[in-house]
């Protein structure tokens, strides 16, 4: 059973990081962060009308390559600070399209703490379906925003 797991999704990560590595610290537990590689300018790959299908492959390559590199650096980021605080940190890349069903499965692992980082409030949160919201619906362990 793996103690702590963080869900690294884009937007603002450093308040959940910091908050799940001191709570790791504090009480000697271990931390899986769940590293969601992924970015908003697929779509327009997928999607351009004009360019022919190699540019649009050219691009989409591309844009994998440095959301990869992105990944890696920040990883590497996490790994050095969590060893200088003497945590034990496990990192998993992963690249989807169904991000909820993707960190479900993963918490439904038997993680006792999940820490998410705080998105902004849609305009109309009704039409779609909130990661947060559906943890806590689907998974035992207790999530934080923050």
């Amino acid at each position: 059973m793996r103690d702590i797991l963080i869900v690294l999704n884009g937007g603002n990560t450093e308040k959940a990081v910091k908050e799940a590595f001191r709570v790791a610290q504090d009480e000697s537990r271990r931390v899986k962060v769940l590293q969601i590689l992924d970015s908003g300018l697929y779509f327009y790959g997928h999607n351009d009308l004009v360019a022919p299908r190699l540019s649009k492959r050219t691009y989409l390559f591309y844009i994998r390559e440095q959301v990869l590199e992105k990944g890696k650096q920040e990883a590497e980021e996490l790994r050095e600070r969590a060893r200088t605080i003497g945590i034990t940190l496990e990192v998993a890349p992963v690249e989807t399209d169904d991000v909820i069903a993707t960190v479900i499965a993963e918490a439904k692992r038997g993680y006792e703490l999940i820490f998410l980082p705080k998105k902004k409030k849609k305009l109309l949160p009704l039409l779609k379906k909130n990661l947060s919201n559906q943890l806590r619906k689907n998974v035992s362990g207790r999530v934080f925003e923050c």
